[in-house]
C-alpha cells in the first residue's frame, strides 16, 4: 500500500475532536452552573421556554445547551419536554448520595489556569498565585464532592486489601475521611486517623459524624510537610496526593509515615500512575499537568519510581498492581521490617 493510500486511512476529524474537546466540557460546566439537572429533577421536565423562566436565562441559550445534554448523555426529550437521564439524576443533582456537581464547578474552575498551559511549560512554574488555597465554603463544596467521587473507590479498596487483624491506620491527607470510614467498616476492630489541615478536617468531622463512625475515625491536625506523625500505626496510606508534589516531599512523606508505623506495618500508595515506560495513560498524564499548572513541583510518576523511593526509605516486600476497572488507579504495597 502507498504512502498516499495510508494517508486516505486516516481520520480527518481526529485533530479537530481533540482541539474542540472543551467544547463539550464547557456544556457541562455551563448547565451544572445553572444547576440545570437539580432544576428538572425537583421541578420536573420542562421546554425550553419552561427552563429560561425556572433558571432566569435566554431561552434561545439554554435551548442549546439543554440540546448539548442530550448530546453527551446527561438529559433526552420526551413528549418534547427535557427530562434527565439515570447518569445526570444520580451524579449532577444536589441531595443524590452520589453528587459529583462539587467537582465539576471545580473543573470549570480550572479552565482559566489549563489555558496558560503553554506559560506552565515555557517557565516550568505554576500559573496560579496561590495554590490550593480555599476559602471555607470553597473548601466544603471541594471535600463533599471528594467524598461522592470516593465512595466507590473506597468501597475498591476495602475489598482489594484485606486488614483483618490491623489495628490502627493512618490515612495522610485524607480529605473526606471516606477511606478511613470504610475501611473501617469492612474490618471490625481497625481504628482510623486522618491527617489533614484543620480547614478540611472541619468538613472532615461533619462527614465522620453523618456515617455515624465517630468511634473508629479521628483526626490530627496536621500537614504531610510537618515531622512527625504521630506512632504505633500497622497501616499507613496515601491517596491521589502524590502526585501534588516533588520527589523530595515524596520521600518525605514516605519516611514519616515509616517512622509512624510499627514493625510488620503496611503501606498502602493508591495513585493514578503512569506505566513503567511513562507512555500513559492519559489520566495520570493530565493529572501531573494539571500539577504543573497549580504547583511548584507536582508532576506525573510512574508506580515504579514510587515503588523505588519506598525501597529507598527502608520499605520491603513492595509490589504494585493496577486496581479492577472501572477504577484508574495503581496500588502499591510495602512492609516496614
Amino acid at each position: 500500500m502507498s504512502e498516499q493510500q495510508d494517508m486516505s486511512q486516516l481520520d480527518p476529524m481526529a485533530v479537530m475532536r481533540v482541539a474542540s474537546a472543551y467544547w463539550d466540557s464547557s456544556i457541562l460546566h455551563t448547565a451544572n452552573s445553572l444547576n440545570v439537572f437539580t432544576v428538572l429533577s425537583k421541578e420536573g421536565p420542562a421546554t425550553a421556554a419552561e427552563m429560561a423562566q425556572r433558571c432566569d436565562v435566554d431561552e434561545r441559550g439554554v435551548e442549546m445547551i439543554l440540546m448539548g445534554c442530550i448530546c453527551l448523555g446527561f438529559l433526552e426529550k420526551k413528549d418534547g419536554k427535557f427530562v434527565n437521564t439515570p447518569l445526570a439524576e444520580t451524579f449532577l443533582v444536589d441531595g443524590s448520595p452520589r453528587n459529583q456537581r462539587g467537582i465539576v464547578s471545580m473543573f470549570k474552575d480550572w479552565v482559566l489556569p489549563w489555558s496558560n498551559l503553554d506559560k506552565a511549560v515555557k517557565t516550568g512554574q505554576p500559573v496560579v498565585e496561590k495554590q490550593h488555597d480555599h476559602g471555607e465554603e470553597a473548601t466544603r463544596t471541594y471535600i463533599t464532592g471528594m467524598l461522592h467521587r470516593g465512595i466507590p473507590q473506597a468501597q475498591l479498596l476495602a475489598e482489594e486489601v484485606p486488614l483483618a487483624g490491623r489495628k490502627k491506620m493512618l490515612d495522610v491527607g485524607g480529605g473526606p475521611g471516606i477511606f478511613s470510614i470504610i475501611m473501617c467498616q469492612k474490618n471490625p476492630g481497625l481504628k482510623a486517623s486522618v491527617l489533614d489541615l484543620p480547614q478540611t478536617l472541619r468538613v472532615t468531622r461533619d462527614i465522620i459524624k453523618d456515617w455515624g463512625a465517630e468511634e473508629s475515625v479521628d483526626t490530627i491536625e496536621g500537614s504531610y510537610m510537618d515531622e512527625g506523625y504521630g506512632e504505633g500505626f500497622d497501616v499507613v496510606l496515601t491517596s491521589s496526593m502524590i502526585s501534588q508534589e516533588g520527589p523530595d516531599v515524596v520521600k518525605h512523606i514516605l519516611r514519616e509515615s515509616f517512622k509512624a508505623m510499627e514493625s510488620g506495618g503496611m503501606m498502602l500508595i493508591q495513585e493514578q500512575f503512569l506505566d513503567d515506560e511513562k507512555t500513559g495513560p492519559m489520566l495520570p498524564v493530565q493529572v501531573g499537568l494539571n500539577q504543573l499548572i497549580h504547583t511548584p513541583a507536582g508532576r506525573a510518576y510512574s508506580a515504579k519510581e514510587v515503588a523505588d523511593f519506598a525501597a529507598e526509605i527502608g520499605f520491603v516486600d513492595l509490589s504494585y498492581r493496577p486496581l479492577p476497572d472501572p477504577s484508574p488507579f495503581t496500588l502499591i504495597v510495602g512492609i516496614k521490617p
